[in-house]
């Protein structure tokens, strides 16, 4: 059964942010936020777990689409974050704020547009806005059990008592127009303090940065995580869409979109495993979805564009997706096989040296006193100096089963890993200075733990000695 959202809708007069020179003006920079079937479901905005847990309320009072959110998001993007961010005393968190209202009801509207407010520091949001706008929000979520007589009234007040909290306490806001198929129009991005915008500025253009088109592409990237469920890509690809630049044209942006998004497909056909070609197949589908978007919109000025054989392309993806498959499953058995045959040698191995080691000792143990020890000298001292080691054998075989356990139990895939990420792109970025890093950093920390567990070691390392000088003097 269809939802009121999924019925066809008609489009209001106040949809469009293009055909006047001033709306190039007053909204420069556009996107998309993926959509296979070319309509996104305004119900679900808000409503997000990536790269965090967003608080959010999304009311249908009858009349239109009200919709206030937040969430916290990691922007940081140095290396070794955890350490450079205790060290340099920084957390790289920025909060985010949504409030936005459809154009028509839920059943007519083909646009949402509203604010995006972003607070600088944990302490800024925490004093200005988090008690505020989370209990106005649980107000909003209240309403689905009120009359509907009374909804509109009281979501509408709720609404502007949210957004005057974010605005009178936000760093920066910027306005947005995000239509049915995807399209999302930005205006500047405005500071509200000059202090901070010329700090902002001066600090972006030292490393050759926009920071006004930075900020933009933040807010882009935030209304597209609760706007857009991450299928087909890693919810970390920001940059497979970004903002772009309108500059009195709404044609050449679509052409760079379709670009990028053929140049994900590419990159992801290129690495050997099936996950990408999958993943190539559904960037495809949203790249088809897009160019509908535009033929539509366009009407007769869809003309000039890239033409992609896209029907050979998802063929060609298909086959290797099964190629990869069946390459990597021939492997897999491989590797089982060869598994199970190692365990078993090594359980065969191990049963009959404990088989023999117990019938030495059965043998020997005999011939161990005090009366036959000048026959057997070496072995007496041998099964003395276990007996007075006894402890240190049972904690060293302790120590190895354990570290044994710690290096085989856990497959330490270096790209689901934070500092693995941050160690490999050190290696490719400087790989020498790196190396030489990882290195010195690590005959620090053997040396470290030596030198902080001095008695712990010598009492290891004597009872080694004392067994080597038995055959020594032998």
């Amino acid at each position: 059964m269809k939802s009121a959202e999924d019925s066809p809708t008609k489009p209001s007069i106040a949809s469009s942010a293009e055909g006047s020179s001033s709306s190039f003006v007053l909204r420069p920079y556009v996107g998309w936020i993926p959509t296979v079937n070319g309509r996104l479901s305004f119900r679900h905005v808000g409503d997000t777990r990536r790269p965090t847990e967003s608080i959010f309320a999304n009311v249908d009072t009858g009349q239109e689409r009200i919709i206030v959110a937040y969430q916290r998001r990691p922007l940081s993007d140095i290396l070794f974050p955890r350490l450079i961010h205790w060290a340099r005393d920084i957390s790289g968190d920025f909060w985010f704020t949504l409030t936005a209202k459809s154009n028509n009801s839920p059943l007519l509207a083909d646009q949402i547009s509203g604010k995006i407010h972003v607070f600088k520091s944990r302490e800024d949001w925490r004093a200005r806005a988090d008690k505020q706008l989370r209990k106005l929000i649980g107000e909003l979520w209240q309403l689905r059990f009120e009359s509907q007589i009374n909804v509109p009234a009281q979501a509408n007040l709720a609404f502007e008592r949210a957004r005057q909290v974010v605005e009178d306490g936000a760093d920066i806001e910027i306005d947005f127009d995000l239509q049915r198929n995807g399209e999302v129009y930005f205006s500047q991005p405005r500071f509200k303090e000059e202090a901070l915008q010329r700090a902002s500025e001066q600090f972006a253009e030292h490393d050759g940065h926009n920071i006004r088109k930075w900020v933009a592409d933040q807010c882009y990237f935030f209304l597209r995580d609760a706007a857009h469920a991450h299928q087909h890509h890693e919810p970390s690809s920001d940059t497979i869409l970004i903002l772009q630049d309108r500059k009195s044209d709404d044609v050449q942006w679509r052409k760079n979109v379709i670009y990028s998004l053929h140049y994900a497909i590419i990159r992801f056909k290129r690495d050997p495993d099936a996950r990408s070609s999958l993943r190539a197949m559904g960037i495809l589908a949203y790249c088809k979805s897009f160019a509908d978007c535009c033929k539509a919109k366009l009407k007769e000025d869809y003309r000039d564009f890239p033409d992609f054989n896209e029907d050979a392309l998802l063929l060609s993806l298909q086959a290797k997706a099964n190629e990869i498959a069946v390459a990597e499953q021939i492997v897999a058995n491989r590797q089982n096989a060869s598994t199970s045959k190692a365990v078993a040698s090594r359980t065969v191995v191990l049963a009959f040296v404990a088989i023999v080691v117990a019938t030495i000792a059965i043998l020997i143990q005999p011939r161990i006193s005090s009366e036959d020890k000048e026959h057997f000298p070496l072995l007496y001292q041998v099964s003395t100096f276990a007996a007075e080691n006894f402890f240190n054998f049972i904690g060293a075989s302790a120590l190895i089963i354990v570290l044994t356990w710690f290096t085989t139990a856990f497959n330490m895939a270096m790209d689901n890993r934070r500092l693995g990420r941050s160690l490999l792109e050190a290696t490719y970025v400087r790989k020498r200075s790196a190396i030489a890093l990882l290195f010195v950093s690590g005959l620090l920390v053997i040396g470290g733990t030596i030198w902080l567990f001095k008695p712990a070691v010598l009492s290891m390392l004597e009872p080694i000695a004392d067994f080597l000088r038995l055959f020594a003097s032998a």
